[in-house]
């Protein structure tokens, strides 16, 4: 935890090095498949800087990181997995709802993820969660609000099309929300400041392993489009769909939104550049 807390700080900084007129601009392509801004990459080179310090200093791993991809610090079974900005978009247009990501897991599935981290860099705030210790909001334990049924939804994926189809489902609820960050739409459904999520387009495991433990420590539900428990191998490869709810009540609603939506998804033409 003290290496993941110490490696969010640095990214925090070094975001705040760069001018946000130069954070949106195109670097590449990372081995996510996504393209790579200015923000990304110093995120993330941030963070290997203080991966590096902690293998010097005898600590063995090997990484996942959406930029880079696969690079090995000794093996010893411990997996880093690395989301440098959750919410690029976001970062590029100047909208504050972007995250560091940094998660470890001890076996090959994020089930067996141990520690969690959140930096949040619109606000500063660090959501921390450990296995079988619940969460920590900058340090504090978290006071959820209570429950009183699914009147603010957050979707994430929400093209018009999908997000029409998802509707049909969706259409109980007061307000629907759509943030930009997976990483933080979990979250904020863990902490209780949203009833429950819809994620309309398969995610990847560098944008939920750490809010994936957020979550499960919190005690909500997290789930596949089919209302299936939500696991995942700790790898590049893995592309699904999920909902996360407050209560076991919502999960239907929230899996019919999402099928939905992958059905609605699967006719749409290719996405346009941000």
């Amino acid at each position: 935890m003290d290496v993941l807390t110490r490696a969010a700080g640095r990214a925090a900084d070094a975001v705040a090095a760069i001018p946000p007129q130069d954070r949106g601009t195109e670097v590449g392509r990372g081995e996510g498949g996504d393209t790579t801004l200015v923000i990304d990459r110093d995120s993330e080179a941030a963070i290997i800087r203080v991966l590096e310090e902690a293998h010097t200093q005898g600590l063995r791993f090997d990484l996942i990181s959406e930029e880079i991809g696969y690079r090995s610090f000794g093996g010893g079974g411990a997996v880093v997995i690395v989301d440098p900005i959750d919410g690029s978009r976001n970062a590029r247009r100047g909208l504050p709802e972007f995250a560091v990501s940094l998660a470890v897991t001890d076996g090959p599935r994020l089930s067996d993820t141990r520690v969690g981290v959140l930096r949040h860099l619109g606000t500063g705030e660090t959501v921390v969660a450990v296995r079988g210790e619940g969460v920590r909001v900058d340090g504090a334990p978290i006071h959820r609000r209570d429950y009183r049924g699914l009147w603010l939804a957050v979707v994430e994926g929400a093209s018009p099309r999908r997000l029409e189809a998802a509707m049909e489902h969706l259409g109980h609820t007061s307000r629907v929300r759509s943030l930009g960050s997976l990483a933080l739409s979990i979250e904020y459904v863990a902490l209780g400041r949203l009833d429950g999520l819809a994620v309309l387009r398969p995610g990847r495991v560098v944008d939920i392993a750490a809010a994936l433990l957020i979550a499960h420590e919190a005690g909500v539900i997290v789930t596949d489009e089919h209302g299936m428990p939500l696991d995942a191998t700790a790898d590049m490869e893995w592309r699904g769909a999920m909902a996360v709810a407050r209560v076991q009540g919502d999960v239907p609603a929230l899996t019919a939104a999402v099928r939905a939506a992958l059905e609605a998804g699967a006719r749409l033409p290719p996405a346009a550049a941000p």
